[in-house]
């Protein structure tokens, strides 16, 4: 079977590894008010991304309980978005939200920190770029990973962010943000959300481009939910 197969899930399980060798501090967990309703806000928004996507159709993946128990987190969605009509094998993506009810939760989970970790090898030097996702300017970091999986190695491309309430510009490309947004615990009870958007490498720019644009239009309640704070 083709990238489209099974092996999609590792990626975006990728992101959550790292969890497991970070402490991750012990906080009373502040459900009064303001804080507990933003929560529940953005855990909905989340729930209600659409399974259509343009002419893709998603598929839902189970996260495992080990990275439910570690991260702890208000919600994780990790998706593969296929187009069912097409014969093409790289006409696909895939799609991984992580909103953490504490931002140090978040802290060191992105992609140089993780994908290595998973056995991946980064193919080309990052870039950042600028997305847009309804009214919102996004700033943004591309990178490539390699993977030997057999006679032909997997090629994945990830766009990928950070939205932190806390934070002054509330998106970002590295994780500069949730650290500093870490620090106090007024800051850190407002959590932190990463987005990544995976493409198969061959996939031509126009093509990738075009991608973004739909899936971030589709997920802009969730990133301007999670950026407004409580």
């Amino acid at each position: 079977m083709s990238t489209r197969g099974t092996s999609w899930i590792a990626p975006g399980l990728a992101l959550l590894m790292l969890a497991g060798l970070t402490t991750l501090h012990v906080v009373e967990r502040d459900t009064s008010g303001g804080v507990q309703q933003y929560m529940e806000r953005a855990g909905q928004r989340i729930d209600e991304v659409p399974l259509h996507i343009g002419r893709f159709i998603g598929q839902t993946a189970t996260v495992a309980p080990q990275v439910e128990a570690l991260l702890e987190p208000n919600r994780i969605l990790q998706r593969r978005y296929i187009d069912p009509y097409t014969s093409e094998p790289d006409d696909w993506f895939s799609m991984v939200i992580v909103h953490c009810d504490y931002a140090k939760a978040m802290y060191g989970h992105y992609p140089p920190n993780c994908y290595p970790r998973a056995g991946w090898t980064e193919s080309v030097t990052a870039k950042d770029v600028v997305v847009r996702a309804g009214d919102t300017t996004i700033p943004a970091r591309v990178y490539q990973y390699t993977k030997e999986t057999g006679l032909i190695p997997e090629r994945q491309n990830i766009l990928s962010f950070f939205v932190v309430p806390s934070a002054p510009g509330r998106f970002g490309a590295d994780d500069r943000m949730v650290d500093m947004a870490s620090r106090t615990a007024a800051t850190d009870k407002l959590g932190a959300a990463q987005v990544q958007i995976l493409t198969p490498a061959s996939m031509s720019d126009e093509r990738r481009a075009a991608i973004w644009a739909e899936a971030l239009e589709a997920i802009a309640p969730v990133l301007d939910t999670i950026a407004e704070g409580a």
